[in-house]
């Protein structure tokens, strides 16, 4: 396991946001939650994420543009966003890579297969792979 790592689930779906916070936490992270893009950027310089777990399709404030807003901020730099969607064809992966994305998992997703990609993800930022 990579170091204990400050996640923010960004998911207007209540149970998957609770079954990710909690899946996370017992994996010894740090987390909160927001429902929708507007919510996360509020979260953000409060919680200062190590990685953001991306929500696409939310109310008010999609993903895509989330994302947007998170890599234009310098702060916010080393931030993993990893990306969560239904929508898996090509241009929706594609407007997320370009929006800063470092993943992409499809839903439904195994949430064993999301958190050793988070684990993985940490592990190469801190040099430990």
């Amino acid at each position: 396991m990579a170091l204990p790592a400050r996640i923010l689930i960004v998911d207007d779906e209540k149970p998957i946001a609770n079954l990710l916070a909690q899946t996370f936490e017992q994996d010894g992270h740090v987390v909160a939650s927001a429902g929708d893009g507007i919510d996360c950027m509020n979260k953000m310089a409060s919680f200062r994420p190590d990685v953001v777990v991306m929500d696409i399709m939310m109310p008010k404030l999609d993903g895509v543009e989330a994302t947007k807003l998170i890599r234009r901020n310098q702060t916010y730099a080393g931030t993993l966003i990893i990306a969560l969607s239904a929508r898996a064809d090509d241009k929706t992966r594609q407007r997320m890579q370009e929006a800063g994305a470092d993943a992409f998992v499809r839903k439904p997703f195994s949430i064993a297969r999301l958190v050793a990609r988070v684990e993985e993800m940490l592990a190469v930022r801190s040099g430990l792979r």
